[in-house]
């Protein structure tokens, strides 16, 4: 089985049946004893996502949306996932960020935003394509949208989008609106990230590429993560999810 095939299978299952099922005797083979935690949210290493999957169990259950894993995302050792759920009368939406060693997970990273009521472009934070089978246009996606984004995002050379962006972008980001106009509007707004938004890392397949930023957001740090679909060699949909450091 190819490595990416595999690490996708194993991250379903952690939430199928460690998340959902509460069987941390499963998290307990698939975690690795070095395990490096990034999240805020859980105590550190092994012990702690143990001790929340085992709290978890004990709480009522989120509900689930129709399509609660909407996206997973495999280069080499990594693995990303898009999802969402209901928790409280509240959506989140939820990026994840996992990485392997031995087929262990060994480091984890994630983002968790709540679903505004309303957004600039009408469409919600995780709604839109599943990643397509094909990987062939992998390495060309991943070197344009890197490219992208640091001319555009970093750089902040605005009048080069049309060299990136389809005309027709659809945005889920709830604070820019729909196609190029709408970026460009956005992107013109003053910006405390401009300079200081440092790429970490690009996991890339098929069409789909997800670039993990940090920056900074009213002199608060943050870690960006924005996932970017490409048709033609063009961006065509673009969603963000970012969470304070």
């Amino acid at each position: 089985m190819q490595k990416e095939t595999l690490h996708k299978s194993l991250i379903r299952d952690f939430y199928r049946r460690a998340v959902a099922q509460g069987d941390t005797a499963f998290a307990e083979q698939l975690i690795s004893d070095t395990y490096i935690q990034h999240s805020s949210a859980l105590k550190p290493g092994k012990a702690g996502v143990l001790e929340a999957l085992n709290l978890m169990k004990q709480m009522p259950k989120p509900t689930a949306t129709a399509t609660p894993f909407m996206r997973l995302i495999a280069e080499d050792d990594y693995v990303v996932t898009n999802l969402r759920f209901d928790w409280g009368g509240r959506q989140k939406v939820v990026v994840d960020l996992f990485r392997f060693e031995n087929n262990q997970v060994a480091e984890h990273w994630d983002a968790v935003q709540e679903q505004p009521e309303t957004t600039a472009n009408g469409n919600a934070m995780m709604d839109g394509d599943l990643p397509s089978e094909d990987t062939a246009l992998t390495a060309t996606n991943k070197k344009i949208a890197v490219e992208f984004y640091q001319r555009i995002f970093i750089d902040r050379q605005v009048q080069d989008l049309p060299e990136f962006v389809a005309d027709d972008l659809i945005q889920h980001n709830p604070e820019i609106a729909n196609g190029l106009e709408g970026l460009h509007a956005y992107l013109r707004q003053p910006s405390d990230t401009k300079s200081t938004l440092t790429i970490h890392r690009t996991i890339s397949e098929g069409n789909f590429v997800v670039i993990q930023a940090e920056g900074k957001r009213a002199a608060n740090p943050i870690m960006v993560y924005e996932i970017f679909r490409l048709d033609q060699r063009k961006v065509v949909e673009q969603w963000t999810v970012e969470s304070r450091l």
